[in-house]
């Protein structure tokens, strides 16, 4: 069996079990986490985020002599990405971050059957019983924030199904694949992104003489 049919079939089991193992057990397997909620944001929570990005660009350009680090809360990343960012090719959009005390979650609803047509197809999609189908799954990724040649991009670690821990491979044939939005540009000020209880602080270089740094 070639590699490509092996995470078929590790899909199809795997989707499979979830759907045929009851209703009790689908429950169990596909509840979502106890606080899915996401708190109310303030209204100037995005706007945070889009005064921290300004002052990372005017310290790209040297236009700034601050090199303070920046720190942004979960709420204010949230808030911002659910008011000002949209991405097509992700199984679920806005995402809920959360940022624990050395890893940064992302999560969101989505539902069984998006989930079978993404990773096995249409067809075997159409199949399913409407309330199986209808099903909302909770889908996680927990990782890292690498920061490299002016880029950065969110490494995973570890992800799941409702409850169910999978493999990463398995997981990004079950959603349809890696979306382009984990890797992102990032001004090359930035030295490294720091991951801390609730919060992000972003470390940036001293400012560089000669591009047209104040005096």
């Amino acid at each position: 069996m070639d590699r490509p049919d092996a995470f078929r079939w590790g899909v199809f089991l795997l989707l499979g079990g979830l759907v045929l193992g009851g209703g009790a057990a689908l429950a169990r397997s596909l509840a979502w986490p106890r606080d899915a909620a996401s708190p109310q944001a303030p209204p100037d929570a995005g706007l945070r985020v889009e005064s921290a990005l300004a002052q990372l660009f005017l310290r790209e350009a040297g236009l700034s002599k601050r090199h303070d680090p920046l720190v942004l809360t979960a709420e204010e990343v949230n808030a911002f990405l659910a008011g000002h960012v949209e991405v097509r090719d992700s199984p679920v959009w806005p995402v809920r971050v959360q940022i624990d005390p050395a890893e940064v979650e992302l999560g969101g609803p989505t539902t069984l059957g998006r989930l079978v047509e993404a990773s096995i197809g249409a067809r075997p999609a159409q199949v399913l019983p409407g309330p199986a189908a209808e099903h909302s799954v909770w889908i996680t990724v927990r990782g890292s924030v690498a920061v490299s040649a002016g880029r950065a991009e969110f490494v995973a670690h570890t992800a799941a199904i409702g409850r169910q821990g999978v493999p990463l491979a398995l997981f990004w044939k079950v959603v349809g694949g890696r979306p382009r939005a984990l890797i992102w540009r990032m001004p090359r000020v930035v030295e490294r992104v720091e991951i801390q209880p609730g919060r992000l602080v972003i470390h940036t270089r001293l400012p560089v003489p000669g591009r047209g740094t104040p005096s």
